[in-house]
C-alpha cells in the first residue's frame, strides 16, 4: 500500500473542496450575511491539504487498494470538514447532525436533520444543495479532471468511485481526459436546466439550488414546501426530465457527442430504462385518474413521481401515500431499482 501516494491525494481533495468554498462564500456575502463560517472551513482545508501534499510527496503510483482507500478517505474528510459550516453559523448546533446533514448531501441520499427550512441563511442553503452536486458525479472524478498530476493509474480512482457495474473505465485513452468530458457534460447539464428553469419564473438563486440537487439526485429543498411552493406545471416537466437525464449513463452521452446516435439507443441499459420509466407513467396515470380528473393531470403527477423516485431523487409535489397501493408497489419497485450505472441515481441500477 502507497500510503503517501493516498494521503497525497487526499490533501489535493481538501484543497480543491476548500477552493469550492467559495461559491457558498461569495453567495454569503450577496445576501449580506456572516461569511466567516465558510473562509474559516475553507481555510482549515487548503491549510490541511497543502501540508499533506507538501509533507507526502514521493512515488505516486496508484493501484485498485490505493484508489479504494482514497475513496473512502476522501468522503470521510470531506463530510467531516463539510459540516463546520452549519456549526460554526449555529444553524445545527450538534456537529454530530451537522456531520448527518453533509454525508447526506455529499452521498446525495437527501435525508435531513431539518425540520423547517424557513429563514435558513442564503449561503448555507447553498453550500447544502451544492454537496449534493459536488456528491453527484464525485469530487474525485473532479480532481482528475483538473489537476494535470494525475496519472494514468487515476482510472482505479474512478472505478473506486463509479456507481453500478460500468464496462470499461475510459471514454478516452486519457483518464484526465474522460473525467474532463464527464464533468464538461455534468456542468453542461446543470447549466442547461438552470435556464430552463429561469423560464420558469424560478430567482436565480432558486434555480441554481434545485439545479444543484437535482443534478445530484438528491432531492435536498431550499423551503419546507419544496418545489410545490412554484404551483407550475412547468416546472415540475423541467425537473421531471432532468432528473431522468441525470439518470442515464454519462459515458452513453459521449456518444451522442460523437454523433453516434445509434449506439446510444440501441444501449439495452437505456433501453429498459425508457421503457420501465414510460409503462410506469402510463400505468399509474391509469391508475390515479380518479383522483386528479383530467388525464393531461394525472400523466404529469404520474411522471414527476416515477422520475423523482428511478433516480432517487426524492422531490415531492404530492402525497402519493393517499394514491391506490397499486400504484404505491409499482412506486417501491421502482425505488429498488433505480436508474443507470454510471449516473448519478443511486439504488441496485438497472443493469443488474
Amino acid at each position: 500500500m502507497n500510503y503517501r501516494a493516498v494521503l497525497n491525494s487526499l490533501g489535493r481533495i481538501l484543497q480543491v473542496v476548500g477552493g469550492l468554498m467559495l461559491l457558498p462564500l461569495i453567495t454569503a456575502l450577496i445576501y449580506r450575511e456572516s461569511p466567516y463560517p465558510f473562509i474559516i472551513t475553507a481555510a482549515l482545508m487548503v491549510l490541511c491539504g497543502t501540508v499533506l501534499t507538501a509533507t507526502m510527496r514521493g512515488e505516486s503510483s496508484i493501484y485498485a487498494r490505493e484508489g479504494f482507500l482514497i475513496v473512502a478517505l476522501s468522503w470521510l474528510f470531506m463530510s467531516l470538514f463539510g459540516a463546520l459550516p452549519f456549526v460554526l453559523s449555529g444553524v445545527i448546533p450538534s456537529f454530530v447532525s451537522a456531520f448527518f446533514e453533509t454525508v447526506s448531501g455529499f452521498t446525495t441520499t437527501g435525508a435531513t436533520t431539518f425540520t423547517n427550512l424557513t429563514g435558513l441563511p442564503h449561503g448555507i442553503l447553498f453550500w447544502r444543495s451544492f454537496t449534493h452536486w459536488i456528491g453527484g458525479m464525485g469530487v474525485l472524478v473532479f480532481l482528475t479532471a483538473l489537476l494535470p498530476k494525475t496519472n494514468s493509474r487515476a482510472v482505479h480512482i474512478i472505478r473506486a468511485e463509479t456507481t453500478g457495474p460500468v464496462k470499461g473505465g475510459k471514454l478516452v485513452p486519457r483518464m484526465r481526459s474522460t473525467a474532463t468530458i464527464l464533468y464538461a457534460l455534468y456542468l453542461g447539464l446543470t447549466v442547461l436546466e438552470i435556464i430552463m428553469l429561469l423560464f420558469g419564473g424560478m430567482s436565480f438563486f432558486e434555480a441554481v439550488t434545485y439545479s444543484f440537487a437535482t443534478a445530484g439526485t438528491g432531492g435536498f429543498a431550499i423551503s419546507n414546501a419544496g418545489l410545490a411552493t412554484f404551483g407550475s406545471d412547468y416546472i415540475y416537466i423541467v425537473v421531471s426530465v432532468f432528473m431522468l437525464l441525470f439518470g442515464v449513463n454519462f459515458n452513453l452521452y459521449y456518444l451522442i457527442i460523437m454523433k453516434n446516435f445509434k449506439a446510444f439507443f440501441k444501449n439495452e441499459e437505456n433501453r429498459w430504462y425508457f421503457t420501465i420509466v414510460g409503462v410506469s407513467t402510463l400505468l399509474i396515470a391509469w391508475n390515479i385518474f380518479k383522483l386528479f380528473g383530467t388525464v393531461g393531470k394525472s400523466l404529469l403527477m404520474a411522471f414527476f413521481n416515477v422520475s423523482t423516485i428511478i433516480t432517487t431523487t426524492g422531490f415531492t409535489i404530492t402525497d402519493f401515500n393517499e394514491w391506490p397501493s397499486f400504484s404505491k408497489y409499482i412506486l417501491v419497485l421502482l425505488m429498488l431499482c433505480g436508474a443507470c450505472a454510471g449516473s448519478t441515481g443511486g439504488a441496485v441500477k438497472v443493469s443488474r
